[in-house]
């Protein structure tokens, strides 16, 4: 009897041992799946938890290792609020074609994590992008713009760059306090008015680039797009870098200086609309499955995104209205665009009922007008998708199938809600704690025997 009890004493102590465990939650993306000439390879992994220490990224062949970065959020978890943080790597592609990332480990919270392998595609470049025409000297410090005039709302790009001439015989290096000084860049250079949106470096690496034939090495010290909220010219002063130059067998002070620059920036065409939409260069891509095969009562989902260049913050698909064809459910918002890129998306998924048999074209119920920067014109998104519902009409809440949507009018908010397992870990953590105290018990009992 005593062995058979102590036997299942250990058993329930390892069943429930996973209960215990108070390890984060640990997730990790590479993106994206294709990447443009001119684009970069991120790593990120999010890290839920107090705890966020994250070893060594991994070095990709064909990918040149860069900054890395961290971003720290609020996520709701089990309807808590858990602190995320965001670790990321980026890498810059030295090759074209299709290139297999092998399957790697990192180590997160001293715990190593198995990262899956992924295949990238790198799109060639059809003109040579690695090569400037602007006016430099040996060793210079040059804020440079992407655009010289931008409309209202418009994502204008400013890197603050030190040049290094391969012909240089002297040797140069970065003071202690570099970042210092790149902080007082941030604060100086900031327009009143304009969002900015700042990629994080952290680590100075230089990168080989030509300029009128001749070969530099180009350090990236800050990097942000500012979005001009108003038509006021956007001014950029004069910045001082210092660094240092070899002079003998010591390094002594250099100051170097930018140029003051400007940008015109263009109010937006008069339109009913123009305080109100976003501006930028975008495109639909929608997810509907057996869009032909859909049956009047039967929920189907449907993913809307937005995607390509411009302030996602500031796009908002219009909310579309129930009607006698459709009643419509939003269940999510995404909004994915790193801090200093231009390029991003916004996804909003739908639970849609159909009540009526018939072809719809979904573009009655989904569009976005917008302020489309590359064509300086509105231009309207609609969605493409045709939607073939067959069975009898609707006419009252009866006839829909019940699904998680189903009465979601009549849910009741202000009703306390139990989280089963949490109580069923309590009881557990009970019940193993009674069992030590039963088996201390037989274990006293049996010495005094």
């Amino acid at each position: 009897m005593y062995k058979a009890f102590k036997y299942c004493y250990f058993l329930l102590i390892f069943a429930f041992l996973p209960g215990f465990s108070q390890n984060p939650a640990v997730r990790v993306e590479v993106s994206p799946a294709e990447i443009q000439p001119d684009g970069k390879l991120e790593i990120h992994v999010f890290v839920i938890g107090k705890q966020y220490a994250v070893g060594d990224f991994p070095d990709i062949n064909g990918f040149k290792k860069e900054s890395r970065s961290i971003k720290h959020s609020k996520v709701s978890v089990n309807r808590k609020r858990e602190d995320q943080h965001q670790i990321t790597q980026v890498y810059t592609p030295e090759v074209s074609g299709n290139i297999t990332i092998p399957s790697f480990e990192i180590i997160v919270n001293q715990k190593p994590f198995v990262v899956e392998q992924k295949k990238i595609n790198i799109l060639a470049d059809e003109e040579p992008k690695n090569e400037k025409s602007i006016e430099i000297e040996s060793a210079d410090f040059v804020v440079e713009l992407s655009k010289k005039e931008v409309f209202v709302g418009e994502g204008l790009m400013l890197n603050i760059n030190f040049y290094l001439s391969d012909k240089t015989t002297s040797q140069w290096q970065f003071p202690s306090n570099i970042g210092a000084q790149v902080e007082q860049f941030a604060k100086k250079i900031k327009p009143n008015d304009c969002l900015e949106s700042r990629l994080n470096i952290s680590n100075l690496i230089g990168r080989k680039i030509l300029i009128k034939g001749e070969s530099y090495t180009v350090f990236n010290l800050f990097e942000a797009i500012y979005y001009p909220l108003n038509d006021k010219d956007v001014l950029f002063p004069t910045l001082t870098l210092t660094m240092q130059k070899q002079k003998g067998t010591s390094f002594v002070d250099m100051i170097l200086k930018s140029k003051a620059q400007s940008v015109e920036v263009k109010k937006l065409p008069n339109h009913p609309l123009m305080e109100k939409v976003p501006v930028g260069v975008f495109k639909f891509a929608e997810q509907l499955k057996d869009e032909k095969k859909q049956f009047t009562g039967n929920s189907f989902e449907y993913r809307l995104t937005v995607e390509g260049e411009g302030n996602f913050s500031g796009v908002s698909i219009p909310k579309v209205e129930n009607n006698k064809q459709f009643d419509f459910f939003e269940t999510s918002t995404i909004t994915k665009q790193n801090l200093g890129i231009s390029d991003g998306s916004k996804s909003v998924v739908y639970k849609i009922i159909p009540k009526e048999a018939g072809e719809f074209a979904m573009a009655n119920y989904f569009s976005l007008i917008y302020f489309n920067t590359a064509l300086a014109k509105y231009d309207t998104l609609k969605s493409k998708r045709v939607v073939l519902v067959s069975g009898k009409a609707l006419f009252d809440n009866k006839d829909v199938k019940k699904d998680i949507f189903s009465d979601i009018e009549n849910l009741k908010t202000d009703e306390k809600s139990y989280n089963f397992r949490e109580i069923a870990k309590v009881f557990a953590n009970f019940v193993v704690g009674m069992m030590i105290l039963v088996y201390l018990y037989i274990l006293k009992s049996k010495n005094r025997g």
